[in-house]
């Protein structure tokens, strides 16, 4: 991409492309194509399943340019897309997200165990533990951290209780915490 096209807002790119450019596809695809992959891989964690997810998100955007000209935030859109494509794939292959008793074991060191997975973990370290949680955990864990996304508004999504992604959220900390230490006794 040259410095000229860098500062091409969306809606022109949208208009371009709504005008059959090839080049507004190509660029409009370049600038969010990456982050809309990391979104998906987070919560898939399979290539092959990552890049029909995407190929679909971009289908869907090119597809609705017209209406997409109206949105605020096109990345916003994309990755709520993405998302939810995403949780419909997990779902499709038999993995559920359910409502988990109360009579899960609590931390008493929610804070303690905060600031060191922040100030202890490495980047892969802490990739790595997330990708051995369950999948309805790993779920919950990166829309909760990477996509921004509150307790309440995932619960919608997955059509589980508040208490429930609280509750998993919370086991998913523990684990990765756990992951992490098991890895740095053994490493």
């Amino acid at each position: 991409m040259n410095k000229t096209t860098t500062y091409i807002s969306d809606k022109e790119l949208l208009d371009r492309c709504e005008e059959g450019s090839d080049q507004g596809y190509a660029i409009l695809y370049d600038r969010y194509a990456k982050g809309v992959f990391n979104t998906i891989y987070r919560l898939v964690a399979d290539l092959h399943t990552t890049e029909d997810i995407l190929q679909e998100v971009f289908i869907d955007l090119f597809r609705d340019i017209g209406r997409l000209k109206r949105l605020e935030n096109l990345g916003a859109w994309a990755n709520r897309v993405a998302i939810n494509k995403s949780i419909s794939e997990l779902r499709k292959n038999r993995m559920f997200f359910v409502e988990i008793g109360d009579h899960e074991p609590q931390d008493t060191s929610e804070n303690d165990l905060s600031e060191k997975v922040g100030l202890e973990a490495k980047i892969g370290e802490l990739a790595e533990a997330i990708q051995e949680l369950s999948p309805q955990a790993r779920t919950i864990v990166n829309l909760y951290l990477f996509e921004d996304m509150s307790q309440e508004e995932i619960a919608r999504m997955l059509d589980i209780s508040h208490v429930a992604v609280r509750s998993q959220y919370h086991r998913a900390k523990i684990r990765i915490a756990q992951n992490m230490n098991k890895r740095r006794n053994h490493g």
